[in-house]
């Protein structure tokens, strides 16, 4: 009898813990039924400005007292994700844009480096592109380029810009930036430029395609456009037009 009672006793004591068992089961089950459609995904925020650094692409060549100097400035945002990648490619793209030019300003300074005015007048050839960033907050970033070229003849300066939003990496176009309709952006700019600069600047701006603008941005909703190293009108120079945009 003494057997049988203790084996009863285990068998109730099984029963008890695997009841216990069982609501605990059911009670987490209840609680976690409660609690999780209350959890709410954390977004994905993208960061509202981005660190750089900038990269000096150099070549100086002498010979005698002439010189030839090609300088690129070239920017890349630091991280891993897909939008830092998409951008930084971007950028270099860019600068390999410049390469060819940097092969021409080389080969004018070896065909001119042996004559006796140049070396006498100590010319100093240059293809330079400086690099300085005008906007970087609230998820965008924006670079401005100035450039001056020089080889012999006519030298040349203007400004461009390139423009991105952090978050995607997408390189934005002038109609991305500019306040007002996208569809009259074109319009408002060449009216912007015949006022501010010369009326025969009107119609080659309006025959411009989107993509052929240049701008970069700047702190309190300001675009500015650039022209040059030659004018909408014709002749050598560069200039810019200062219009409001929609990125704060």
């Amino acid at each position: 009898n003494t057997t049988i009672n203790k084996r009863r006793e285990i068998s109730v004591m099984k029963r008890k813990k695997s009841i216990c068992k069982s609501l605990f089961t059911i009670c987490l089950i209840l609680g976690l039924a409660f609690v999780l459609p209350n959890i709410k995904p954390v977004p994905v925020i993208a960061a509202s400005k981005a660190s750089y650094e900038i990269i000096n692409k150099k070549e100086i060549r002498k010979y005698k007292n002439m010189s030839a100097k090609y300088l690129y400035q070239l920017p890349q945002l630091k991280g891993n994700s897909a939008a830092i990648k998409k951008i930084n490619k971007s950028l270099r793209a860019d600068y390999k844009k410049t390469l060819s030019g940097k092969e021409s300003l080389f080969e004018y300074f070896e065909g001119d480096k042996y004559n006796s005015f140049r070396q006498d007048y100590g010319e100093k050839y240059y293809d330079t592109v400086t690099c300085k960033v005008m906007f970087n907050q609230n998820g965008y970033i924006s670079f401005r380029y100035s450039c001056k070229w020089y080889a012999g003849g006519v030298g040349n300066v203007w400004e461009y810009g390139l423009t991105y939003r952090l978050k995607d990496g997408k390189k934005m176009g002038i109609q991305d930036v500019l306040a007002g309709s996208r569809d009259s952006a074109k319009q408002r700019i060449a009216s912007t430029y015949a006022n501010k600069i010369s009326s025969r600047g009107y119609e080659p701006i309006m025959k411009m395609k989107y993509s052929e603008f240049c701008f970069y941005i700047k702190p309190g909703k300001k675009v500015v456009v650039c022209f040059g190293p030659y004018q909408p009108m014709g002749g050598n120079g560069k200039s810019s037009i200062t219009m409001k945009g929609k990125i704060n």
